[in-house]
């Protein structure tokens, strides 16, 4: 049987070396891919982490943002003037005698120029549309 192993022998011994670096090549694969899923698991938590910090700031934006808003409007007239203003018609156009102007009022105003129109609805938009539109944002 000596001879037998002689022959056979370069042939087990190269199909038992390419059996081996192929456990080898497929442990290496696996670990290279355990190392993949790792990273782009670190970057997805780096990702969150960032949106919870970018969220958090926004938050604390929005909080000084209101502070300083309640600041300014303790002395400011424009919310109760625009107030006054948009309801004078509302008013006006229960009375009557006062219907006609109101009617005659938001037709002289549907044939002013298509900017006239939007600064008008800016300035509503700006008085009281910015802090509804910022409440609707947050998620508090």
């Amino acid at each position: 049987m000596s001879w037998w192993s002689t022959i056979t022998a370069p042939l087990v011994n190269g199909v038992s070396a390419w059996a081996v670096k192929r456990e080898e090549r497929k442990a290496l694969e696996s670990q290279m891919a355990a190392q993949e899923r790792m990273k782009v698991h670190e970057l997805k938590m780096a990702q969150y982490d960032r949106q919870i910090e970018l969220k958090k700031q926004g938050l604390e934006a929005d909080a000084a943002w209101e502070m300083e808003f309640a600041k300014q409007a303790a002395t400011s007239w424009k919310d109760e003037y625009t107030l006054i203003v948009i309801s004078i018609p509302a008013i006006l156009a229960f009375i009557p005698a006062c219907s006609k102007y109101v009617a005659a009022g938001f037709d002289a105003l549907s044939k002013t120029p298509a900017w006239y129109q939007l600064i008008l609805i800016s300035i509503f938009l700006a008085t009281y549309g910015i802090r509804y539109f910022r409440k609707t944002q947050s998620d508090t």
